[in-house]
């Protein structure tokens, strides 16, 4: 059963982000988006400001900081760098992108954000990762039960993992509370998901 919450981009980028720093990122990734395609290239800066809200959505219900952080497909850096941004991951956090331009543009971005992270050019399912994580993010790569049982094994106790959908299967071993919300641009239902382990 899902729970719905409001979505309003200006509140949520008011509450977490600093606005030099959303202005950088725009700078940053539009710079980077002319060499690699890491967002659509009609992206307007109302598309931006949605994708960072829409990032930032699931820290209304997640409201502890996390010690240490993985992105699964980080793309062009959502949800990853609005997590990151808002100063609630305190520990190490690891982006995974398995092409590699779209690593080398990310990475760059990040350092033009002054934000600390490892980003590696691999697939999740060959990665041998170094440790656990108390957050574990994945939106654009569909979730598989084999991709599920993965990610959890990797996931700290008390940890949770955010899928920015719903899953297409019955989740049974793992407790789950799944949220949809309204784009403000459209009509369109998006959800999103948090998984733990229950311990």
């Amino acid at each position: 059963m899902s729970s719905v919450l409001e979505l309003n981009p200006a509140q949520l980028l008011e509450k977490y982000l600093q606005p030099h720093l959303i202005d950088r990122y725009f700078e940053s990734l539009m710079a980077q988006n002319r060499k690699v395609n890491l967002v659509s290239r009609e992206t307007s800066r109302e598309d931006f400001e949605r994708l960072i809200a829409e990032s930032l959505l699931p820290m209304e219900i997640l409201t502890s900081g996390f010690g240490s952080y993985l992105d699964i497909g980080s793309g062009g850096g959502f949800p990853a760098i609005p997590i990151m941004a808002t100063e609630r991951v305190f520990g190490e956090a690891f982006l995974l992108e398995r092409t590699q331009k779209k690593a080398q543009a990310l990475q760059q971005i990040l350092n033009d954000l002054d934000l600390p992270a490892i980003v590696h050019d691999k697939d999740f399912e060959h990665f041998v990762l170094p440790s656990h994580f108390d957050l574990i993010t994945l939106r654009y790569v569909k979730l598989t039960p084999r991709l599920l049982s993965r990610i959890m094994e990797f996931l700290n106790p008390g940890g949770s993992f955010l899928y920015f959908s719903e899953p297409e299967f019955k989740v049974k071993e793992f407790a789950i509370d799944s949220y949809t919300f309204k784009s403000p641009q459209s009509d369109a239902i998006k959800s999103f998901s948090i998984m733990s382990s229950g311990c």
